[in-house]
């Protein structure tokens, strides 16, 4: 069985639109960086935590983390509309960094990937950055963005989609021998 360790609904979408069936089983951990904690070192940390050690050996596990970094600094996702403003105002006219890391667990052993997105933001206003957050409330994202909103800061990008999405889809599939056997496909 393939055990989704996520409840994110876009990488549930991204899978369920791929034709993966698969039961999501969260796993709930301490997000909190360490001190002085580089970005892809708590990234990694962040993907084995949610997959955790437990588990039954004929499962295929799958856990998946996205980071939003500007100058070595991980831009988490917002606590309020505040802090909504204070990043995306940080973000406005810049470029950053998007990781988007996934562990598979299969048996005993466990494979971490990740892929980086380069996003360039449009030079945006005080105004801009309050109508976009009234109207795409993006509370839960890292960033206080999504690529995926319409009329939204994303200028360009240099990279994966899916990936800014949250989910390392390239990557994912360049290790089908590890989870082909548990979802049925070919």
């Amino acid at each position: 069985m393939f055990i989704l360790k996520s409840t994110s609904p876009r990488r549930i979408k991204i899978l369920t639109d791929l034709g993966f069936q698969f039961r999501v089983e969260p796993a709930n951990i301490d997000e909190t960086q360490n001190q002085g904690e580089l970005p892809l070192v708590y990234l990694e940390r962040m993907v084995h935590s949610k997959l955790g050690s437990q588990g039954n050996e004929n499962n295929l596990y799958l856990a998946a983390d996205t980071i939003v970094v500007f100058q070595n600094e991980i831009l988490h996702k917002p606590i309020d509309l505040e802090d909504s403003i204070h990043i995306l105002r940080k973000l406005s006219g810049n470029k950053h960094s998007v990781f988007s890391g996934a562990g598979l667990r299969a048996n005993a052993s466990t494979d971490f990937f990740y892929e980086e997105t380069i996003i360039e933001f449009k030079n945006w206003k005080e105004k801009e950055i309050r109508e976009y957050i009234l109207r795409c409330k993006p509370f839960d994202k890292a960033g206080s963005y999504g690529i995926q909103d319409e009329k939204g800061p994303v200028l360009s990008r240099e990279g994966s989609y899916t990936n800014v999405m949250g989910f390392p889809l390239r990557s994912f599939f360049s290790r089908s021998s590890v989870w082909l056997p548990f979802c049925g496909r070919s």
